[in-house]
């Protein structure tokens, strides 16, 4: 392992389960000290599945509690195997606190005196009683930062409603887009296999964290991360449709393409996608032209959504001939979006995933013990490669208790690691003239990033950096615009036009932009100037595609050493698929999560939003605010002269180029099913709602037009306070339902009576009984919902500015606030004592809100005046020779 990591960052992580655990792996596999602080029992995730086949309980799907984990009678088992623990906590240490008495609370308040980060995943109404609230930990230490991840934040009416990843997937809107392209009408929404949910709040909330240690200075931070929230903030387009094209999506509504969908093979599926003409040209002639498909009446893009179910069956009938990775192979050959429906066995044998070495094995920590099951465990490796690496996947997992008797040699006293305040330039390279305005201030400023990716990977991306206080310059141009420009999401009641797209004015919040031809020589030029004053170089083209246009990442470097390149594709910059077009609804087949969503009829589903995209854009947060920070905790030079690829003069850890595979931070993702398969056991099958051995855990149709709640019962305590909530106290003591495995061994009984009690009543009146009493449940949010949910308008989730040719229109906002005044980021106002929230003396008088995304090209001229002092004249001649629009 390179010293090129954080190996200098201390973290504290606070909270079982899944979501603040995900956060903390990010951390110890990016090489920081992670202390995990578990109660005397352990985290509850010890005792989840999937276990090592064999075992009496293998099998087992993961269990992602959110805040009070269902008990179990079992105890850790001696190896400590438990597949989600194992994956989730690699690296870290093992600290048992009794937080309930006073000496486990000073141990945990002298650890955060000695601590950068502490990540906080402990319920917001046990906070203050555990000494684990942000005043108290903060008290001796006020630089340190604090990730709060909840299931809908510190503030607002839902603060302390129940919650687990079923409510909080139908809660936040991807639930009621499940399953995707056109599902039967008579069916629920579902939620796509595994716990995303708590999985994307353990991602976004390290990239919010990154950012915030590079920049928070000696004041600290607070992140108020909100679940709900970072599950609405993966709906791109479907969230935009409402408020910009009145348009509400869901489960039922056709793709926006033809073909986008599943397709019979003779050993199983095939995932095509064709959104631009020339796709569907080429499909063609790979079919051989048939005659049907020369005919007037399936003539153009038109032509094709009147006749889809007639071409959905011609093309059936064709890709039936065919077995699913020939297909696969030669669609790709001839750039035609395809991607086949893997399981594990598939993915194992994959020669791409090989080539590029993405799994690794991960130590076991019983691998020692005589009788341990397992000696080692292969795992997802690295969601992206680095050209200096600092990612670490083949550590086990800690033993319970393991650094109980280290004492004060556990974060032992230590010169703080620099930090730079908020607003510090890191790059060496000063601008010309003052910097533009309209930027919140974060964590981030004093970063500028030249972006040119398109689409939604990485403008997603750059939307976060912007929103962390990055000054982010969009380069596009009209004779290849950006498909979010000219997707089906134009603002109603006006004439549609490339500015007027709510999908991209949606993830273009708060950048610049600039019309320039990169195909020009001169072009490239300008582009290379700017990279020279520019601190990041973002893309997501095609493999090859910049080293055409001459702004490969030696070419970039060579302008500016400290530069950091990042670049996402499909597949990933090496490997024999390198090449392959990829669009993100082909990532959930190629990452096996389409074979395993669904209800269950054998026919693979999509997960309802092309989840490749925003799920690849957080990993790239993630790299890059990690590439920041490494510079300023310590990063060697790995024998490299000068800053090429070293510590900058600015402090900056810089040179870092940055691979990232949508393909592979897929898996990284949807890890659950692969570590099933990888201890032995059979493939999970699609469930719908359900959950593997609980029940009540599914969705029920309620009073009213496509009306549906969620609901789950994860303990004895919860099971009988819906017993009693639907009326029925004396179910309790049923036979059938007295304890988890009858209720799962009768769940056909149970799910008929729920749903007979939700039938009769509306979706908000089952959720005010269910809360009351405290079950976690919510409804199935449809966009609509979202847009107009108290919950999240008393968290000002929305962004309201006011764009140049559709004026304000709500939007969705970051999905975390800062809570202490000065640092920005986004809607850092309304966190305060009404709300009974925890830290309500730090309200904000700052209301940082993004600028409206950009009409194209608007920036050009004061861009090119400001980095490269070029004057009127100069301009005007780049336009006229074609250079600039």
């Amino acid at each position: 392992m390179s010293t090129r990591d954080l190996s200098n960052i201390r973290v504290i992580e606070l909270g079982g389960g899944i979501a603040a655990p995900m956060a903390g792996k990010i951390f110890s596999a990016l090489g920081a000290q992670v202390v995990k602080i578990e109660p005397p029992e352990g985290d509850p995730a010890r005792r989840m599945g999937p276990f090592p086949a064999g075992r009496e309980d293998a099998g087992d799907g993961p269990e992602p509690p959110m805040e009070e984990p269902p008990p179990s009678t079992e105890e850790p088992p001696p190896s400590g195997d438990g597949g989600t623990f194992l994956y989730l906590n690699a690296g870290k240490r093992s600290l048992t606190l009794e937080l309930t008495g006073p000496g486990g609370r000073q141990r945990l308040r002298e650890l955060a005196g000695r601590a950068d980060l502490v990540i906080n995943g402990l319920p917001p109404s046990q906070r203050t009683a555990l000494g684990a609230d942000h005043e108290t930990l903060t008290s001796g230490n006020p630089a340190l930062v604090m990730l709060s991840i909840t299931p809908f934040g510190l503030s607002g009416p839902y603060r302390d409603f129940a919650a687990n990843d079923l409510t909080l997937t139908h809660g936040g809107g991807w639930g009621f887009l499940c399953p995707g392209k056109s599902a039967p009408r008579e069916l629920p929404p579902i939620k796509p296999f595994g716990s995303h949910a708590l999985i994307q709040a353990g991602l976004h909330g390290a990239a919010v964290a990154l950012a915030s240690l590079h920049g928070a200075g000696a004041k600290g931070e607070h992140i108020d991360l909100s679940t709900q929230q970072v599950v609405a903030f993966l709906l791109g387009r479907h969230f935009a449709c409402y408020p910009y094209a009145g348009r509400i999506d869901s489960r039922l509504t056709p793709p926006p393409y033809e073909p986008m969908s599943f397709f019979p093979c003779r050993d199983g599926h095939i995932f095509l996608i064709c959104p631009e003409e020339d796709q569907y040209a080429r499909l063609l002639e790979l079919m051989g032209n048939p005659a049907w498909s020369r005919e007037p009446r399936m003539a153009g893009r038109e032509g094709r959504e009147r006749n889809s179910p007639e071409i959905k069956a011609r093309l059936s009938e064709w890709t039936a001939q065919w077995e699913a990775e020939a297909l696969f192979h030669a669609c790709q050959k001839v750039r035609v979006g395809a991607a086949p429906v893997y399981d594990y066995p598939g993915l194992e044998r994959s020669e791409h995933l090989q080539a590029r070495e993405f799994f690794v094995n991960q130590e076991h920590p019983g691998s020692r013990e005589t009788g341990s099951a397992l000696n080692a465990l292969k795992v997802p490796g690295a969601p992206f490669h680095l050209k200096y690496p600092m990612w670490d996947s083949s550590r086990s997992a800690p033993r319970l208790g393991e650094a109980n008797g280290e004492g004060e040699t556990l974060f032992a006293p230590r010169e703080r690691a620099s930090r730079p305040t908020v607003g510090e330039p890191v790059h060496s390279i000063q601008p010309v003239g003052a910097p533009s305005n309209g930027r919140p201030a974060g964590p981030l400023s004093g970063i500028r990033v030249l972006d040119l990716s398109w689409v939604w990977a990485g403008p997603q991306c750059t939307w976060m950096l912007a929103a962390l206080g990055a000054e982010v310059i969009k380069v596009e141009n009209s004779r290849r615009v950006d498909l979010t420009r000219r997707t089906h999401t134009f603002a109603s009641g006006m004439e549609p036009t490339l500015n007027r797209n709510g999908f991209f004015n949606q993830i273009n919040q708060g950048k610049e932009s600039i019309a320039l031809n990169l195909s020009h020589p001169e072009g490239k030029e300008t582009a290379l100037a700017l990279a020279a004053r520019s601190d990041v170089v973002i893309s997501n083209f095609g493999h090859g595609v910049l080293e055409k246009l001459g702004l490969s990442p030696e070419a970039l470097q060579a302008e500016n050493p400290e530069l950091t390149v990042v670049m996402i594709s499909a597949c990933g910059q090496t490997g024999p698929a390198r090449a392959y077009l990829g669009y993100g609804p082909l990532i959930s087949p190629l990452a096996g999560l389409s074979a395993q969503t669904g209800y269950g009829d054998g026919e693979p589903r999509d997960v309802g939003i092309a989840y490749g995209d925003p799920n690849a854009a957080v990993y790239a947060a993630v790299a890059i605010a990690a590439a920041l920070l490494a510079g300023k905790t310590g990063g060697d030079t790995n024998g490299k002269d000068g800053l090429k690829g070293g510590a900058s003069k600015s402090g900056g850890l810089k040179g870092q180029v940055i691979d990232i595979s949508m393909w592979e931070a897929m898996l990284c993702t949807a890890f659950e099913g692969w570590i099933n398969h990888a201890m032995g056991n059979a493939p999970f099958q699609p469930m719908g709602n359900r959950h593997p051995h609980l029940a009540p855990h599914n969705v029920y149709a309620c009073a009213g037009e496509d009306a549906w709640v969620a609901l789950a019962a994860e303990t004895g305590a919860q099971w009988q306070a819906l017993c009693g909530a639907i009326g029925r106290p004396a179910l309790a003591a049923d036979p059938r339902f007295s304890d988890a495995p009858s209720r799962k061994a009768n769940e056909d009984a149970l799910d008929r009576i729920v749903g007979d009690w939700c039938a009769g009543l509306e979706r908000w009146e089952a959720v005010r009984r269910l809360q009351a009493v405290g079950v976690p449940a919510m409804p199935s949010l449809s966009s609509k919902d979202l847009a107009e949910d108290p919950h999240l308008l008393a968290r000002e989730a929305f962004t309201h500015a006011p764009h140049a040719e559709v004026g304000p229109r709500p939007l969705m906002g970051m999905p975390w606030k800062m809570l202490r005044p000065g640092n920005g980021a986004q809607n850092s106002a309304g966190h305060g004592a009404e709300h009974g929230a925890e830290g309500s003396t730090e309200r904000s008088s700052e209301k940082n809100t993004l600028k409206a995304a950009p009409c194209l090209g608007v920036d050009t001229e004061a861009v090119l005046q400001r980095l490269l002092g070029l004057d009127a004249a100069a301009i005007s001649s780049l336009r006229e020779r074609g250079v600039i629009e």
